[in-house]
């Protein structure tokens, strides 16, 4: 029995506070991951040391990125004719922007990696790649002068595109219109 216990403690030896702490947290970690800060935890009793505080992580969602374990994978337009042409173009990764050379001929939904571009390892040198999904725009309007080159290419190609002419345009020629 403590005779005469401490105003503040009750004569427990701890004192409740809150306290506020800076935590470095390691590049790489990810959704769950467990941070030891030692010696930060609840004090201990009868004047012992007091225990670790562990920081569980919740990472943040991205607009534009995706991670998958330590790789990064994001989407990209690029236009019809960058896709038949090819063309470089800039993709934005967790750096900045990186030039991504896009072949002649790249189909929709194709991937390419940029090595090295994704998250820091945890444990150890290195990093993660980038996966960029390319996404083809179709244009959904075109000038008279591109139908007609496109449908010239088609003609090429050996294919019969459908006719583009509205129902409208279709009756005034059945009329002489």
């Amino acid at each position: 029995m403590i005779k005469d216990p401490c105003v503040t403690c009750g004569g427990a030896g701890r004192i409740r506070e809150d306290k506020k702490l800076s935590v470095k947290i390691p590049p790489g970690v990810d959704e769950g991951s467990r941070l030891r800060v030692p010696a930060e935890g609840e004090s201990g009793y009868n004047g012992g040391p007091p225990g670790d505080l562990y920081v569980f992580i919740a990472v943040e969602e991205h607009p534009k990125f995706t991670r998958r374990d330590y790789d990064i994978h994001s989407e990209q337009a690029i236009s019809f004719t960058q896709a038949a042409l090819g063309a470089e173009i800039k993709t934005e990764t967790i750096d900045g922007e990186e030039a991504l050379r896009i072949p002649a001929g790249t189909q929709p939904n194709q991937v390419f990696r940029l090595r090295g571009k994704g998250v820091q390892f945890l444990q150890g040198p290195g990093r993660g790649d980038h996966y960029v999904h390319v996404n083809v725009r179709i244009p959904s309007t075109l000038s008279d002068e591109q139908r007609r080159l496109l449908e010239e290419f088609a003609a090429q190609e050996g294919e019969n595109p459908a006719d583009g002419r509205g129902v409208l345009d279709k009756v005034k020629d059945f009329f002489g219109g």
